[in-house]
């Protein structure tokens, strides 16, 4: 049986350190997947308050702290404001859907890690009187891994959203007698169920709410090699190399390989090579079409060929893969370095 860690899981910690604070403003100019790597508090303008509040989210995902702790390591913003009383479900909004987000982001990188060995997956809402009725006709309800739903349906899929995702296999989803499903629904009239009642209740269209139609997993892990490689840069030289040999080696690596998506840091190369080519910078990306060429060569295989590359006196490199020949070679683009197969 495969089991998926609860929080506080590195993934989750992982994801909240690399967010970016920003003030409602700035904030609000963000699309819908931009949002997913920053952080704001309306009202809470980006300073000492922001980062105060940024902390103690930070503790919460690392050491599982409460809701009411939280409060009261914030106490003095959130009564300033006057978050008390009937105006204390904002603090419980920024408390519940940062860390339910944290949750699904590290539990969609377990899930997809886990590949074949869960192929299915399951949409779990909570059903009590607080579930949103088009959360709770979603609950149960279990499509492949792979199938486009989870791009608009991964939780969360509103504020305080409390659904998650349940990776099952075959041999689990027949003992529930769980029907899997390949059309999508979403945007389709349903009438869900009146939890006190049984009663049906007026028909709605299935979508998520406003803002939360992405799937913020999917957009943090796919999306962070460019973000990865922006950081690389302005990291000391030995602990540049280190970050980037962990990451190659590591899962991540292999995870942005199975999707690609944007570009991946995969080596680094010297001040002469950057005169020589005219870049602007030493972190050398692997972009997706790239990736999609070389995926044969598996993640473990891959890196090493290019670390061979980025260390290579002229740029360029020559492998087999699937017993064909191909040639790689380093070209600068926009003051880039990326890897490009001639």
């Amino acid at each position: 049986m495969i089991e998926l860690t609860p929080l506080p899981m590195t993934e989750a910690k992982a994801f909240w350190a690399d967010k970016v604070q920003l003030g409602p403003g700035e904030f609000a100019k963000l699309s819908a997947e931009a949002k997913v790597r920053a952080f704001a508090v309306s009202g809470i303008a980006k300073g000492e308050e922001l980062n105060t509040v940024f902390t103690a989210m930070q503790r919460a995902i690392d050491q599982g702290t409460t809701l009411e702790q939280f409060k009261e390591e914030c106490a003095g913003i959130f009564e300033r404001r006057g978050w008390t009383g009937k105006r204390a479900w904002r603090i419980d909004n920024v408390f519940r859907t940062n860390i339910q987000t944290a949750y699904n982001v590290g539990q969609y990188k377990q899930l997809s890690e886990a590949g074949d060995a869960l192929p299915i997956w399951k949409y779990s809402a909570i059903n009590d009187r607080r579930t949103r009725p088009t959360h709770r006709a979603m609950d149960g309800r279990a499509w492949p891994a792979n199938h486009p739903i989870w791009d608009t349906w991964f939780p969360p899929n509103g504020f305080r959203c409390r659904c998650s995702v349940v990776g099952l296999t075959e041999a689990q989803a027949r003992r529930e007698g769980i029907e899997v499903e390949e059309a999508d629904p979403t945007n389709t009239l349903v009438e869900p169920t009146d939890p006190d009642t049984g009663a049906r209740m007026p028909a709605r269209q299935l979508l998520p709410d406003p803002g939360f139609a992405h799937n913020p997993g999917k957009v943090y892990w796919q999306g962070m090699g460019d973000a990865i490689a922006d950081r690389l840069e302005h990291w000391q030289p030995p602990v540049r190399v280190q970050a980037l040999r962990d990451l190659i080696e590591g899962p991540v690596f292999a995870h942005w390989l199975a999707q690609p998506e944007g570009n991946f840091p995969v080596g680094l190369i010297d001040e002469a090579a950057m005169a020589r080519t005219g870049a602007t910078v030493r972190t050398v990306r692997l972009p997706v079409e790239t990736a999609g060429e070389l995926a044969d060569l598996g993640a473990e295989r891959l890196g090493e060929v290019l670390g061979e590359l980025a260390a290579s006196t002229d740029g360029t490199l020559t492998t087999l893969v699937n017993g064909r020949a191909v040639r790689l070679r380093i070209e600068v683009r926009d003051g880039r370095p990326l890897v490009v197969v001639d």
